[in-house]
């Protein structure tokens, strides 16, 4: 009878969850890195190490379609955002699912690469969200920098 209860309860919770993560991720705790490079060879060199390190590109767009930045930047209509698909990482009960925006802006040096990781794990009734993974956005902005200066 304790295996019945244990195996109901376990599928109880274990059961299907909607979990509504946004492409576009807000300003929150973003990481920035300045490049020496065009933006041309950033752009290729940052797609090619999200390619590598798993994050596959769903979107490539402008961002002052979601963010406004200072009017009469002419540097904004070369400004690019790129998106990725939401990755599933399964749990014991549960999954985190996770996404990144990549925003490319060209400055006077090079290019300036922000990275904006989102993560969402729900548990039970409510979700943990989180804005910071150092360790997958060193790898990502290290892999970028090891394409560039190839």
């Amino acid at each position: 009878m304790k295996k019945i209860i244990v195996g109901l309860l376990v599928f109880t919770l274990a059961g299907c969850v909607t979990v509504k993560t946004p492409n576009y991720i807000q300003s929150i705790n973003p990481y920035e890195k300045q490049f020496f490079a065009p933006q041309e060879e950033v752009f290729k060199a940052t797609t090619q190490a999200l390619d590598e390190l798993g994050w596959e590109v769903s979107e490539i767009t402008s961002p002052s379609i979601y963010e406004q930045r200072a009017q009469g930047d002419e540097s904004s209509a070369k400004q690019v955002l790129i998106f990725t698909e939401v990755r599933q990482t399964p749990l014991f009960l549960s999954s985190k699912y996770m996404n990144i925006n990549v925003f490319l802006r060209p400055t006077d040096e090079g290019t300036e690469v922000e990275i904006r990781y989102a993560s969402v794990m729900p548990v039970f009734f409510k979700s943990i969200e989180s804005y910071r993974n150092d360790p997958v956005v060193k790898k990502i902005l290290d892999r970028i920098e090891s394409i560039i200066t190839q």
